[in-house]
């Protein structure tokens, strides 16, 4: 056993303490996922019938809260990189635990929306989210980082997993309102003494190497000239980022499959109803999605550590286009839903580990939190926009088949966009110019 500098848990001598990072990651994670739309989406029955409120209504709370996360990303993202998620993953773990628990008390819409938008601010009610665990995870991590950047993303779809059947047995056994307070106190008793014990910012900070790997290590040259080709060794600073097309191109694709994403989410519960599936298919089909992404997501990540990322981005896209058929052409048969929720699982899988390795692998770690934070407020703006502009469509009479197909096109769009990105290389400064003085002649002197 040996002690990490203020950690206050002996660790065992052979535990690369990179992988405690990510077994924390995995759990907050886990707790958190009663801030994602797919959770959320089992409340809107509830909550519009006992309220009164359109479903748009209430989609405008996931806009609200990712409008937020979008505003505070980038000073988030340059705090992570600053100081560490540990006592900000500790504080956003207070204000969205403490935003759950508001929902439980709102009568008035405005206040619903101002909860929202806190828990946005807060961190977790967020993609913020992903500045607080995967950010550390990468920093702590390079030939290694996919896989462990895709068995921290693990705790996302394994909570939804959870989150589901506990959310209808809770809304069902104690109503909506109590079934909020429920999740908002596991947020805040787990993710609390998680982040303040065992999160520390870099390897760098308690005396360890990225990897584990000692800076002397000898590195094979096959182990060294692949990394090369995935993971750049150059940390690139945000203004140097934000100057080259790749990032353009990736924060275009993010963006457009963030509206197809969180538009289809948030709707297709009600949509499977009403093709007429009962809630039990419902809930046991939409179980499937994260439950394949588990398993997705650990492939894609050993996958992504060999593979160029533009690649990955392609099969995510189009992928998710492909997934969105069973829905065009939807039966209530069970093999619909199925089929809709292994396939977009799958390739949520490779959507999931392009979002959090590409960054990382492209422009370096140093001021990772800053670049991914910048590029949130546009990614987010669009995500934010999907759940209530889909609803509109559909409150509006447009058949769900014309926006399933609309959904189709934006994810195959955001592949082709994100294929584009081709990794930047970092120009190298031309060496300073040496100018040789040339002495003047003595000046004559006139008697």
């Amino acid at each position: 056993m040996i002690r990490i500098p203020t950690v206050p848990i002996p660790m065992p001598s052979k535990l690369y303490y990179g992988w405690v990072i990510v077994a924390v990651a995995v759990l907050m994670n886990m707790v958190a996922s009663p801030t994602n739309a797919v959770v959320f989406s089992f409340f809107i029955g509830p909550m519009s019938d006992d309220l009164g409120w359109s479903r748009s209504t209430l989609s405008w709370v996931l806009t609200f809260r990712l409008f937020a996360a979008g505003v505070t990303a980038p000073f988030l993202g340059a705090m992570v990189d600053r100081y560490g998620a540990r006592w900000l993953g500790a504080a956003a773990a207070v204000i969205s635990g403490g935003t759950l628990i508001g929902f439980a008390f709102t009568h008035h819409v405005w206040y619903l929306y101002l909860l929202a938008t806190l828990s946005g601010m807060g961190g977790f009610g967020g993609p913020g989210g992903a500045l607080l665990t995967m950010v550390p995870v990468a920093k702590w991590f390079r030939a290694k980082r996919g896989r462990a950047l895709a068995i921290a993303t693990v705790g996302m779809p394994g909570g939804t997993v959870l989150g589901i059947p506990l959310a209808q047995w809770l809304i069902g056994a104690i109503g909506w309102r109590d079934a909020w307070i429920v999740f908002g106190v596991i947020v805040i008793a787990v993710v609390v003494p998680l982040s303040v014990l065992f999160v520390r910012r870099s390897p760098e900070d308690v005396g360890l190497s990225v990897d584990g790997v000692p800076g002397g290590a000898p590195v094979s040259a096959a182990s060294s000239a692949r990394m090369a080709r995935v993971a750049t060794t150059v940390d690139w600073t945000s203004a140097q980022a934000i100057r080259t097309p790749a990032f353009w191109m990736i924060l275009g694709g993010l963006a457009v499959s963030g509206l197809a994403l969180n538009g289809t989410l948030v709707h297709r519960v009600a949509f499977w109803g009403d093709v007429g599936m009962s809630p039990a298919l419902v809930a046991l089909g939409i179980a499937m999605d994260p439950f394949t992404v588990i398993f997705s997501a650990l492939v894609f990540g050993t996958i992504a550590e060999r593979v160029k990322m533009r690649h990955l981005g392609l099969v995510a896209g189009g992928g998710w286009g492909l997934s969105m058929l069973p829905m065009i052409f939807a039966t209530s048969h069970a093999g619909s839903i199925l089929a809709h929720s292994i396939s977009w699982g799958a390739a949520a899988g490779a959507h999931i580990t392009v979002n959090n390795l590409i960054w990382p692998n492209y422009f370096g770690t140093k001021h990772l939190g800053k670049i991914r934070g910048i590029s949130f407020p546009v990614a987010i703006g669009a995500s934010g926009l999907g759940a209530p502009l889909f609803g509109y469509l559909l409150d509006a009479g447009l058949g769900s088949t014309v926006v399933w197909t609309i959904s189709a096109a934006l994810f195959a769009l955001a592949g082709l966009l994100l294929f584009l990105a081709r990794q930047p290389v970092m120009r190298a400064k031309p060496p300073p110019a040496v100018v040789q003085s040339v002495s003047a002649p003595p000046r004559s002197v006139v008697g």
